[in-house]
């Protein structure tokens, strides 16, 4: 785990007392000038503060040889009272509305800070263990290619659906899911997938790693939680293939819950969701069409 200067109670070491008291977006740091135009933006959820530590220390260490980087901070009001949201999830209120209260006002001011963006990632963080993975649209190839420039194996396709997300209404956006809350491992990866894609844009001479060998994964359905109270087992994993008939989890100790049919589990027993875990299949790259061969 990280050291508490990591946490919420120690945001005041990485943020001035102006910044901490802002009740909109706001952007932390901005280095470099011209195009292209990289957004960051972190803290969506009020308790993945992890990512604030992140673009605090890439301002204070990176180097730009071309573009522009502007690394913001998304939901201050949430991230200050600890909490994952004030009025709604964020990050299911896009395009917002501008000039309203809590997080359908904020949601607007966002869209206002990365309008200009030629490439978007939307950091966050897990309150379960999971590797990490990039988000992108099924059916978006140039959002898929820049997902794979940032050097983690797994990328989840989620299918075109109604509009809600930040990342759905920017020029070229992708998620990323780090992992657990507060990890070393979170931090390590989110270091190194942002300097990445920075590498590889040709924004700065930091990438770090290549990662050629990508698996990709198709969403297509989840498994809604029960009222009752559940235990995921402890056989079941994120990413590692569940077959027709396994148990997944046990309600109430006694009753458990069995796949009904093959699938690869995304975001298992994170606390966030009414669902127990998403469901997706594994594909070939050869399979999403509309990607370079190269």
């Amino acid at each position: 785990m990280l050291n508490p200067e990591y946490t919420t109670g120690q945001l005041k070491n990485i943020l001035s007392e102006e910044n901490l008291n802002h009740e909109r977006p706001f952007v932390l740091a901005e280095l470099g000038r011209g195009s292209p135009v990289i957004a960051v933006t972190t803290a969506t959820h009020g308790d993945e503060e992890l990512g604030v530590k992140i673009i605090s220390d890439l301002g204070k260490t990176l180097h730009l040889q071309r573009g522009t980087l502007r690394l913001i901070v998304a939901n201050p009001p949430a991230l200050m009272r600890g909490v994952r949201f004030i009025t709604e999830d964020l990050n299911r209120g896009y395009p917002g509305i501008s000039g309203k209260q809590g997080e359908a006002g904020i949601a607007a001011h966002v869209l206002e800070l990365v309008k200009d963006s030629d490439f978007t990632i939307d950091i966050h963080t897990t309150s379960a263990p999971t590797e990490g993975f990039v988000i992108a649209n099924e059916r978006n190839g140039k959002k898929i290619e820049f997902a794979e420039m940032a050097g983690i194996n797994k990328i989840l396709l989620i299918p075109r659906q109604k509009k809600y997300a930040m990342i759905d209404f920017v020029n070229c956006g992708i998620g990323i899911e780090l992992g657990l809350h507060n990890s070393q491992y979170a931090y390590d990866l989110g270091m190194v997938a942002i300097k990445n894609v920075l590498g590889k844009l040709g924004v700065a001479g930091e990438q770090i790693s290549e990662e050629d060998r990508h698996e990709y994964y198709k969403l297509f359905g989840s498994i809604v939680r029960p009222s009752s109270p559940i235990e995921v087992l402890s056989t079941c994993h994120n990413f590692q293939l569940i077959h027709k008939g396994e148990a997944i989890a046990q309600v109430d100790r006694e009753d458990f819950i069995k796949a009904e049919e093959d699938f690869y589990p995304v975001f298992l027993g994170e606390k966030a969701y009414a669902t127990i875990c998403l469901k997706a299949k594994k594909i070939s790259r050869e399979e999403i069409g509309g990607l370079s061969t190269v």
